[in-house]
């Protein structure tokens, strides 16, 4: 997976009350590898279900795959998997839809992850907003500094010889 050099990282949340299955829960994930303006997702993976089916990476060959970040906050998207299409290891057993358009009226944020064969039905209606509860967490950069290995040999030789002063010292 190759990532931007300025990679954008969200987790994401939702309740799962669009399932036509019934396997209604609240489903948490992540996605990684957007940055500032429009363009596709490297990962949108899937960490937990409390409904218990769908885990796993969902960035396979998705039909939509659209983010648009503006001053470091996810403001539109459109995302469709469905996993049938996928070979492992990529979901397979899950489709998963993210929308941010308005239609239907008051169901702007939608989110819906559905075991295969179901299909999505992107237009539900009788939910809105509030009943997805679809939220967007940035994660902060988790990338650490790495030492160089020339680093590490020049601390180990200013330690060695402090440890040699050190030692003379005590010897006198």
């Amino acid at each position: 997976m190759t990532r931007p050099a300025t990679a954008i990282d969200f987790s994401f949340s939702f309740e799962n009350v669009l399932s036509l299955s019934g396997r209604d829960g609240t489903v948490t994930g992540v996605i990684r590898g957007l940055e500032e303006g429009t363009g596709s997702a490297t990962s949108v993976e899937v960490l937990s279900n409390t409904a218990g089916f769908g885990l796993g990476e969902y960035v396979g060959s998705p039909t939509r795959n659209s983010w648009t970040v503006l001053d470091g906050n996810l403001v539109a998207f459109e995302f469709t998997e469905l996993g049938r299409l996928n070979t492992p290891p990529e979901i397979t057993s899950g489709n998963l839809f993210f929308d941010s358009s308005a239609n239907p009226p008051g169901l702007e944020f939608r989110a819906i992850l559905e075991q295969t064969p179901f299909r999505i039905i992107i237009n539900p209606s009788g939910f809105t907003t509030e009943d997805v509860n679809l939220t967007f967490t940035r994660l902060d950069d988790d990338i650490e500094s790495v030492p160089e290995p020339t680093s590490i040999l020049s601390l180990l030789v200013v330690g060695a010889a402090a440890i040699g002063t050190a030692l003379k010292r005590k010897q006198t």
